[in-house]
């Protein structure tokens, strides 16, 4: 199920409150939820409840046995099963056709076997790592098990953030759905509902026409087309997927942490204006910020972090940054991308750019730095989704285009010349280099403008978060009622005339 449908917002979040409402003060409480967020999963394939189940039930008793004994070895020993068979059960589904495909490349000629390709569940990265943080956090020291299974299943499946996170600490969560709740205030109930609204705005007006734009320059390279994209289409594509993925990916987060707010559950921030960030270390304590922090503390901190010599900072940075370009896939190009970050890491902690600008040019510094990191982000984009097939000619494109545009420009010197020389009409001379440059660039000019409308409104919403320090959303309960009411009906009236019709699905459900 998909939270931009009209089947979780009108008939299943409803039901689910309703239920919920009735059975706070009960003990049966979690087992409601439990039953709607297994409900929720299994409409998209019941079979996915298999590898769910496997998981959390693994680490709710490994945690147990691992709390009860004494002996370190022993409680070694369940940890190493613990990571072990959720790193076993991820491989299975998420790297074995990767790994099947790759092999069969060698074998399929021999005709030696045939595979069958098994296909992925829906959010199993996501519940993976937050069943196996459990266990970890357990051996640490860091959190006593709660000995009610239900109690422990409706953490690891609570289905606001059960397909795309945020990844929950059980010391974050837990405690949370174990007490008894009380009614929320209308307040809360206020800022719930807009936080769906908004995020709502996001998926459907920003991320899916920012798509809109990604998928139209893809189809130039599709079999069949002309296979080569005109000067500047790369960098189109390369912008409209970093606002698409980033406005995706943070509705699916501000519709789950509103949709929790009506349970009374707090889920953590998961993103805080990443594309103002103005170096890659600010750039991931602002974007995936549960997965990043999941893996600082569970990953990099344990391999020594910046502890030690720079030689062993560095391979803990791009270790970290391996497992997290291959967390969000199996391909050779997910590598690429989370080895790219890691560079970027070293680089800027070797050579910090944004500091050197701040320092020599002030406030114009801060924006430039912005503006530099913003385009190496874009790179790493290109290389997440597209087809390595595609790459060549998206990068050649962006090489392109400073050149077409000299030539456009030449092209239009004799009108220049006339207009200043007074043989015609300055006015009319801007129209017709205006036209040449229509004609003579087209299709760039039209994707450039539906281009800068949508960043623009991001610019707007995400600019206030970011002087007020939080997300756009949370600062609706801080506004005067008046704007709260000005925001709503802008928003409805963006969705209105301007949101794709169909139920998209959010990209992370992929990972």
């Amino acid at each position: 199920m998909i939270f931009n449908s009209f089947a979780y917002i009108l008939v299943f979040l409803p039901i689910s409150l309703l239920g919920y409402l009735f059975l706070r003060r009960t003990r049966i409480c979690n087992l409601w939820l439990l039953t709607c967020s297994i409900y929720f999963y299994a409409v998209g394939n019941w079979w996915w409840l298999v590898p769910f189940f496997i998981s959390s039930l693994l680490d709710y008793y490994i945690g147990l046995k691992i709390f009860t004994s004494q002996n370190k070895n022993i409680r070694k020993y369940f940890l190493f099963i613990s990571v072990s068979i959720n790193l076993l059960i991820l491989s299975i589904f998420k790297y074995g056709p990767w790994i099947i495909e790759s092999a069969s490349l060698i074998i399929h000629p021999l005709n030696a076997v045939n595979f069958v390709i098994i296909g992925l569940p829906a959010g199993i990265s996501f519940y993976t790592f937050q069943s196996m943080s459990y266990s970890i956090d357990i051996y640490r020291k860091d959190f006593i098990p709660h000995k009610g299974i239900i109690d422990y299943l409706s953490f690891v499946a609570f289905f606001p953030q059960l397909i795309a996170g945020p990844i929950m600490r059980a010391k974050d969560l837990l405690p949370q759905l174990v007490k008894k709740r009380d009614l929320i205030s209308a307040d809360v109930v206020s800022s719930a509902i807009f936080m769906i609204l908004f995020g709502l705005f996001q998926k459907i007006v920003l991320a899916d026409n920012f798509g809109t734009l990604v998928e139209f320059v893809s189809e130039y390279l599709e079999p069949g087309s002309v296979g080569s994209l005109p000067p500047g289409l790369g960098y189109i594509y390369a912008y409209a997927f970093a606002g698409q993925i980033y406005c995706d990916f943070a509705a699916y987060s501000t519709i789950a942490r509103g949709s929790a707010k009506l349970f009374n559950i707090n889920l953590m921030r998961n993103f805080l204006t990443p594309y103002f960030s103005s170096n890659p270390s600010e750039f991931w304590k602002r974007w995936h910020i549960s997965l990043s922090t999941w893996l600082r503390d569970y990953v990099y901190i344990p391999l020594g972090g910046n502890r030690g010599t720079a030689a062993l900072m560095i391979r803990n940075l791009f270790i970290t940054m391996f497992l997290c370009g291959l967390w969000h896939g199996a391909g050779v190009l997910f590598i690429v991308w989370g080895l790219w970050h890691g560079l970027l890491l070293v680089i800027y902690k070797k050579f910090p750019l944004d500091l050197y600008l701040n320092r020599y040019l002030g406030k114009f510094g801060k924006v430039l730095s912005i503006i530099i990191f913003f385009n190496l982000v874009c790179i790493g984009w290109i290389f997440f989704r597209a087809p390595i097939e595609h790459i060549p000619a998206i990068f050649n494109s962006i090489i392109l285009f400073p050149s077409s545009c000299i030539e456009a420009i030449k092209a239009n010197i004799p009108y220049i010349k006339l207009a200043f020389n007074g043989t015609s009409p300055f006015l009319r001379t801007l129209l017709d280099i205006g036209w040449n440059l229509i004609t003579s660039q087209g299709v760039m000019f039209i994707c450039s403008w539906f281009l800068l409308l949508l960043y623009t409104v991001l610019f707007l919403f995400d600019f206030i978060g970011y002087r007020n320090k939080c997300e756009f959303p949370e600062t609706f309960s801080k506004m005067k009622t008046i704007f709260q009411v000005i925001i709503i009906v802008v928003l409805l009236y963006l969705m209105l005339f301007f949101g794709r019709r169909e139920a998209n699905e959010f990209i992370y459900f992929a990972f």
